[in-house]
């Protein structure tokens, strides 16, 4: 390996940040209306408190430019006790939708009894969303992964 190699490798290994918890993932058809999302995760037991936010990400470079950027719907969840989590819907310029719902930390494990607390929440909201705003087949394509 060269030198100039070896340190491109090194600085990118030292900047990663150690991540640590769920995030539970799939592809949808489209995106919902995000005052339904809302309205569904004001509705699941345990919930108390739902913050929306849409953001753009980044605007992606392809053979045919610049395109737009992705749009980011991000749902801020908390309730009690313990329960804390973040739903996403992630728009790409080609209208993909990426759904995703997470309870992580940086640096450290976020204590087992929020994941023990927060998990059937997320598997809850999962449920309402397959079948009221029409989002078929979410609860069987999704995609746990614990780190």
């Amino acid at each position: 390996m060269s030198v100039p190699l070896a340190i491109v490798l090194l600085t990118f290994l030292a900047a990663c940040d150690a991540i640590y918890g769920v995030s539970r993932r799939a592809k949808v058809g489209f995106m919902p209306d995000p005052a339904k999302v809302r309205s569904i995760m004001h509705r699941v037991a345990r919930v108390h408190e739902v913050r929306y936010q849409q953001t753009e990400g980044g605007k992606p470079i392809t053979l045919g430019g610049v395109q737009s950027p992705t749009v980011v719907h991000t749902f801020f969840y908390s309730g009690d006790p313990d329960v804390d989590g973040v739903l996403q819907f992630q728009v790409d310029y080609r209208n993909r939708v990426e759904y995703s719902q997470t309870l992580i930390r940086m640096f450290e494990p976020p204590p087992q009894q929020w994941v023990d607390a927060t998990l059937p929440v997320m598997k809850r909201i999962e449920l309402r969303l397959d079948t009221q705003p029409g989002l078929s087949g979410l609860e069987n394509s999704v995609v746990q992964y614990c780190v």
